[in-house]
């Protein structure tokens, strides 16, 4: 099973865990505690992790830079699990993989979060401007170009060794979350201490300008923001579709999580869905087909994952038995570990036993590049599939597929699936690389209870020396005036397909 975690969002554990470290054992410190969860999140790295150590130069390299921070941390003055969380993350961003990280304390920062009043959109050309407070709207759009006059380039640079992403586009990504935040700001320039923040910007008539921009606190200034605008011909719920035009040939499914109601259990692991993927898929490809459509349209846009193999359902009602047929050239190589039997619920001896395999502790499971089984397939009811005997319920003429740099993991996936599949790539390239590491096995740190995520398995799509290996780059990207033509509107990848179409 390839379940996703939201890229760049970390679990948060409670205050309460973490003022309960001291009260545990009063023999050991607080310090003490924390330095034996680094300590136990590095053993389940190494032991998990399909390749930890080739981004530190090998396993020497690797074993230097874990003990140099510990040193380091143990001879802070004073140490908090939000400290851990920050430093272990800057060493870890090395691995650039999106799916491995360490629990973030929901304990007080030294220094409270505060935020400039803009938000941040990614393009394929940089960074702009997509929300603002009304005083603010002279900036709709606006091309960021500086921060406290180092250029964005070098602003990402930074931000690179701070934090985890897959590719340049997946920094952006969490550089629009971020840049604007106090204690974000603090880590990119040490001597920060100021009541606002200096950004360039170009402007929509060309020219750069220099604005200096306060600071608020979290609270009601946020129900101030003005969003640029949706288009509500197009649908913006989780699997949810309509036509867009009256001669019903151009249909749109909105594709935010990729998760199904006939999925058991879905609750414990913290999502929730009511609708049923494959029965909503055959049912817009049933009117799709009476109406003799000839586009879909699937938007893929902010979807963060979920289950992979919910979508071969879907695939499947919409090419048959070509989806099948067709090597995708997704190759996975598994790990074995305590942690990935242990969130299997086997054992290696079971394990072994029940696959005809001889595996050791820390071998590789290879996975075939193409979906060949409906044994693959993740959907309650079976029987409906198989009804269709290999042929689609309705293949129409053209596909595309929208992506932005947070279509990750499962949505990834799913994009790419239909790349292979034929489908027209439109949009921003996603954060995700198409080589990289997958699959999570989560655990919890011993003291603290700090929920924890490694990759498990090394995903590689595309040769090494593709272009694409580590930026799945849109066959159809919109420039800044495509956008500003469309009012910078966020469903502007849509507007721009439906112009494109016509």
């Amino acid at each position: 099973m390839i379940r996703t975690i939201v890229k760049f969002a970390l679990f948060v554990a409670t205050l309460a865990s973490a003022q309960g470290l001291e009260a545990q054992n009063s023999y050991i410190s607080q310090q003490d505690c924390l330095l034996q969860d680094y300590d136990y999140f590095f053993r389940q790295l190494e032991q998990i992790h399909p390749d930890p150590y080739s981004a530190f130069g090998g396993k020497d390299g690797f074993d230097k830079a874990v003990k140099r921070l510990r040193n380091e941390l143990a001879n802070c003055d004073s140490l908090t699990p939000n400290d851990i969380h920050v430093e272990v993350t800057k060493l870890i961003s090395a691995l650039h993989d999106g799916h491995t990280y360490i629990g973030n304390a929901k304990a007080p920062k030294k220094i409270e979060d505060q935020w400039v009043p803009l938000k941040f959109q990614v393009i394929p050309e940089g960074i702009i401007v997509n929300g603002y407070t009304p005083e603010l709207k002279a900036l709709k759009g606006a091309m960021l170009c500086e921060v406290e006059g180092k250029s964005l380039e070098s602003v990402l640079d930074r931000l690179d060794k701070l934090v985890v992403s897959e590719n340049r586009y997946g920094l952006m990504g969490y550089a629009c979350r971020n840049i604007g935040n106090t204690n974000t700001l603090r880590q990119l320039f040490p001597t920060f201490n100021k009541n606002q923040i200096s950004m360039k910007f170009r402007m929509t008539n060309g020219k750069d300008t220099l604005v200096s921009l306060p600071f608020y606190p979290n609270g009601p200034f946020w129900e101030n923001i003005v969003w640029t605008s949706t288009d509500e011909r197009f649908p913006h719920k989780n699997f949810e579709y309509n036509f867009i035009d009256d001669s019903k040939q151009t249909m749109v499914m909105c594709i935010n999580s990729i998760v199904s109601a006939d999925i058991p259990n879905l609750e414990s692991y913290g999502l929730k869905s009511d609708v049923i993927v494959a029965d909503a898929f055959a049912k817009m490809l049933r009117e799709m087909k009476a109406a003799n459509s000839q586009r879909l349209i699937i938007d893929l846009r902010g979807n963060h994952g979920g289950w992979t193999m919910i979508m071969y359902a879907a695939l499947y009602e919409l090419y048959g038995k070509r989806f099948m047929d067709t090597d995708l050239g997704m190759h996975y190589a598994t790990k074995v570990s305590e942690g990935w039997l242990k969130k299997n619920n086997t054992t290696l001896e079971q394990f072994n036993q029940n696959s005809g395999t001889s595996l050791k502790m820390g071998d590789f499971i290879e996975r075939p590049s193409n979906i060949s089984s409906f044994d693959w397939f993740m959907c309650a009811d079976m029987n409906i599939l198989k009804a269709q005997n290999g042929e689609p319920i309705y293949t129409p003429r053209e596909i595309y597929v929208v992506t932005d740099v947070h279509t990750f993991s499962a949505a990834f996936h799913t994009a790419y699936m239909l790349w292979k599949m034929g489908a027209k790539v439109v949009g921003v390239p996603s954060g995700q690389a198409p080589n990289t590491f997958m699959e999570v096995t989560l655990f919890k740190l011993p003291n603290t209870g700090l929920e924890c995520s490694v990759s498990n398995s090394l995903q590689s799509f595309l040769p090494t020396d593709h272009p694409m290996a580590k930026t799945f780059t849109p066959g159809i990207q919109l420039s800044y005036d495509d956008y500003r033509q469309f009012d910078f509107s966020k469903d502007a990848e849509l507007l721009f397909i439906e112009k494109l179409t016509k």
